[in-house]
């Protein structure tokens, strides 16, 4: 069988000539990894048999002596480009000379010497006497020997490597997603010795149809029909931090590309079995983490079909051609390990396991399957695959499960997938995908690396909005200049500039662009404007639909917001994010809004209804068909925006009320966020009260006390551009934010803003001092999480609080922060429970029995394990499963409880303040995982 030596890099190839040592030679040998190795991969001392499959055809002059004894050094030699002939001989005699020179050179030190030396390289090696290849390398090893005082000496090139692979089926497999070429299913077929190849063949013609299936994306060209952008066209990584490690020694912000992450990371193997195969993606609304999980897909998905283009027909070739193209153009290189890519929506996958969980996560995938029209697979075909070929698995949208029995059974059922894959010892590499609000560290059992998007800078927001404005405007480049110009200008504005930092943001600015030379200054007006543009390009079009349109505006907006409202209701309810209404749904809810606003009569309002709902659904399309009858809102953002819409219709006190109800609820906070902006803008008599709202809720609880929900929201709604024009009222949220200073809870984007906002406000400034001065004086969690928090503000900005903060502690002997991932990596170290940790602290406390049971309940929780350090005696990250529903819920509900808990807390050294953060973080998360929406006067019954 052919194979590829050259696409799986120098790493693996490394890896897996290591492995053919050890299975040529048996047990015994030293491997020494990838870096400095001493010019050594493989050693070996003592008798050393020439290979079971002796002397290869064509080799001879390969081997010297019968039998090597001494000590035997391997070195692999890997050309990432292969010329062919003469170059190729040229480089690898050149790369062998440079080893022997450094074994006989004083300064370097490499000792011992060998007595053997055994060269692997994937350079091909031609045998024409003399001038062949084999002859030339041979004759240079000759010389070398003699130089080096060498006994044997050998040559394993790529012709050779290939009958190694022949024989060693167990490694071959183990590499075959690296090592296939050509027509990829023709080589699946003829080397795994599957027992049903028309499986196979069915497996791999989803690739096909999956990669055609998603060749799209609907971003936002509402109006006038379904118009889509082309993945091919706009599809571009993403930026990130690695939460782990985000900045270097010097306390830059260390950015990578998420999908060139990945597939970088995939490309060496995984085992299941070994952990380090998973990775989070954590990103807020409209920042691309679906988008991006699919061009990583799609990456997958071009790599397999590649080598069998020929294979496919016409509109798959044509996809192929086009993403190939595209991927080459935005720098994303093919995967070399050639996954199989499978993308699962968690809000369809939890709607399968509703009422029926028993229902793994290879029967969803072989469903899927069968619905792209091929042949019917079970769940042991699925599995089979999983243990011939290497995977990549895309969960998205782990924040969607909102429910927590749901999203306990969900998780249940990736460990399980786990579970089966370990057992198949399968190669598989998981990307999850989740808002940060609906994250939880759900799959910490997994250790993942977790990789925080952050936003777009200028240069790649306006090279995202240049594809944009191209794909959108093809074949007129001038009309496409005239709009980017006009996003460029935007750009140059701070206020519409830190609007552009998610890709979906870009869209709507670029969409707007095309009939206005200003943009909005908030996300809320940004969304708000858009739906008003597309209502202004269908109602200004001639003829009797944009008359319509005009006509029955205030009814299809009412439509809109109302679907919103009853999709965002029945997601918290269900505890699923794959909800939707039929059009019958929608028909009744327009009919309803005619007959009880409107006064229409019963046959007129139902006749009305349906042309309501032709018109949003065929000419707005924001309400978009998902599948057969199925129709919701395909850009969750839209949903939550159009649910605000409704929240904020009624009187001052009924408006006041819902957002009271929903201000602390994670699944309600960006719907939360729309409205608090509309009301802001268009209520002005009542900002005072809503600054009250909010800062009431840290004082409503000792849980608000603890986690202070309330200056949280402060936070989000600055770093959306809040209040931006009313310098009283965003003083006040600065002001109540500064409370975030000493909390695990603080996210570092506030910072700058305070930074700025302080450098102008010496009221500010002074608070953020004492802020500081108290923390330190407390000690405890407080004084370590301030500590971090004046180590990375001195960092990254200048300025007062900057000059401030050097005078009170000493920046460069203060220790940085270890990642929870490095710390599993170090030695000597003990698991220890919390309950372990504040079972001592809590013996001094007298608790009544009610606040002792919810305390004992709470502390049972034995899925939380710490990782102490016996050295040093320190508490690092965690190894956590879901906890209980419930469980946390009815300890925030508990004053006598929290106040208990949080004071144990306090009581620990400041070697377990790991064990406090998890605390607060708990406390914080079962605030928004609360089911409010009833409690702001919304029922399904009346939508």
């Amino acid at each position: 069988m052919e194979y590829d030596l050259v696409r799986m890099g120098p790493a693996q190839f490394e890896d897996m000539a290591v492995a053919l040592c050890s299975a040529e030679f048996g047990p015994g040998g030293q491997s020494y990894g990838v870096g400095s190795d001493g010019g050594r991969e493989w050693t070996y001392t003592g008798h050393l048999p020439l290979p079971v499959n002796g002397r290869p055809e064509g080799d001879e002059g390969s081997w010297t002596a019968e039998k090597w004894s001494g000590y035997t050094v391997v070195q692999v030699k890997h050309k990432q480009t292969l010329d062919g002939g003469r170059a190729d001989v040229d480089w690898l005699i050149t790369t062998i000379q440079k080893e022997v020179n450094d074994w006989l050179s004083d300064n370097k030190d490499r000792k011992p010497k060998p007595e053997n030396f055994l060269v692997i390289t994937n350079v091909r090696l031609s045998a024409v006497p003399g001038s062949g290849g084999i002859d030339r390398v041979s004759e240079a090893m000759k010389k070398h020997a003699t130089t080096m005082s060498i006994k044997g000496w050998g040559l394993w090139s790529a012709a050779h490597i290939s009958r190694l692979l022949d024989n060693h089926t167990g490694i071959r497999q183990r590499h075959l997603g690296q090592l296939v070429v050509g027509d990829l299913l023709a080589a699946l077929i003829d080397d795994v010795g599957v027992h049903n190849p028309d499986a196979v063949r069915t497996i791999n013609n989803f690739v096909a149809k999956e990669l055609v299936a998603h060749r799209n994306l609907r971003l936002t060209r509402a109006g006038g029909g379904p118009d889509k952008e082309r993945m091919a066209d706009i599809g571009i990584d993403l930026p990130a931090i690695d939460r782990a490690s985000p900045e270097d020694e010097d306390g830059q912000e260390i950015t990578v590309e998420v999908a060139k992450e990945i597939i970088q990371d995939g490309d060496s193997i995984k085992s299941v079995r070994s952990g380090r195969f998973s990775t989070v993606l954590i990103g807020g609304p409209g920042q691309g983490k679906s988008t991006v999980g699919q061009l990583i897909c799609q990456a997958y998905r071009a790599a397999h079909l590649k080598g069998g283009a020929e294979q496919l027909a016409p509109e798959h070739k044509q996809v192929l051609k086009e993403t190939l193209d595209h991927l080459a153009s935005i720098g994303l290189p093919l995967p070399r390990m050639l996954r199989w890519p499978i993308f699962i929506q968690l809000s369809e996958y939890s709607e399968k396991i509703l009422g029926a969980e028993d229902f793994p996560i290879q029967t969803f995938i072989a469903e899927k399957i069968t619905q792209r029209g091929v042949e019917t697979l079970q769940k042991n075909q699925i599995n089979t695959w999983l243990r011939q070929w290497p995977w990549l698995v895309v969960l998205d949208g782990l924040d969607e499960v909102p429910d927590a029995h749901t999203r306990t059974t969900l998780l249940e059922k990736i460990s399980e997938f786990i579970a089966d894959a370990a057992q198949q010892n399968a190669d598989v590499t998981i990307l999850a995908t989740t808002r940060p609000q609906g994250y939880q560290q759900d799959l910490n059992t997994l250790e993942p690396r977790e990789l925080e998007l952050v936003e777009l800078n200028h240069d790649q927001a306006l090279s995202y909005g240049r594809k944009l404005v191209s794909s959108r405007n093809p074949g007129d480049d001038a009309r496409a200049l005239e709009i980017y110009e006009r996003l460029e200008l935007a750009s140059k504005d701070s206020t519409t500039a830190s609007l552009m930092g998610t890709p979906l943001q870009v869209s709507i600015m670029a969409s707007l662009l095309e009939d206005r030379v200003r943009l909005p200054r908030t996300r809320q007006a940004l969304f708000a404007e858009f739906y008003e543009t597309v209502f202004r390009r269908e109602s200004n079009k001639l003829g009797n639909v944009g008359a319509k349109v005009e006509q029955h505006k205030a009814n299809i907006d009412r439509l809109h917001d109302t679907a919103g409202i009853r999709l965002h209701l029945e997601m918290e309810k269900s505890g699923q994010a794959d909800v939707h209404l039929s059009r019958g749904d929608l028909k009744s809810i327009a009919s309803n809004h005619l007959v009880k606003v409107q006064t229409y009569d019963a046959e007129t309002a139902d006749k009305t209804a349906a042309q309501l709902v032709d018109l949003a659904t065929d000419r707005l399309v924001l309400l978009v068909e998902s599948s057969t009858d199925h129709w919701g809102f395909e850009v969750r953002s839209f949903q939550e925006f159009m649910a605000s819409r409704y929240l904020t219709a009624g009187t001052d006190e009924a408006v006041l009320l819902r957002l009271r109800a929903l201000a602390r609820s994670s699944h309600w906070r960006n719907t939360w966020l729309f409205a608090v902006a509309y009301v802001f803008e268009t209520r002005t008599y009542i900002r005072d009260r809503l600054v009250d709202l909010l800062l009431e809720n840290d004082s409503e609880s000792v849980a608000s006390q603890i986690a202070k929900p309330g200056a949280l929201l402060c936070g989000d709604l600055l770093e959306d551009n809040f209040a931006a024009d009313a310098p009283g009222i965003r003083r006040r949220l600065l002001h109540h934010c500064v409370e975030l200073l000493d909390s695990p809870l603080l996210r570092r984007q506030l910072i700058p803003i305070l930074n700025t906002a302080a450098d102008n406000d010496p009221v500010l400034r002074r608070k953020i001092q004492e802020k500081f001065s108290e923390s330190l004086s407390i000690g405890g969690h407080r004084e370590v999480h301030a500590k971090r928090t004046m180590i990375y503000w001195n960092r990254h900005f200048k300025g007062g609080i900057a000059t401030y903060i050097r005078t009170k502690i000493n920046i460069k002997t203060t220790p940085p922060d270890v990642s929870v991932q490095s710390s599993i990596d170090l030695e000597g170290q003990v698991s220890i429970s919390f309950h372990d940790l504040v079972e001592k602290p809590l013996l001094d406390l007298d608790l009544t029995p009610p606040a002792s049971a919810i305390v004992d309940a709470f502390l049972q929780e034995r899925g939380v394990l710490f990782i102490r350090m016996k050295s040093t005696h320190k508490l690092y990250g965690i190894v956590e499963t879901p906890m209980t529903p419930g469980v946390a819920v009815n300890l925030i509900h508990s004053d006598e409880s929290c106040s208990a808990l949080d004071e144990a807390c306090r009581m620990l050294p400041i070697e377990d303040v790991v064990a406090a953060d998890w605390f607060i973080q708990q406390i914080s998360q079962a605030i928004g995982q609360e089911i409010v929406g009833g409690l702001a006067n919304l029922s399904l019954d009346d939508l």
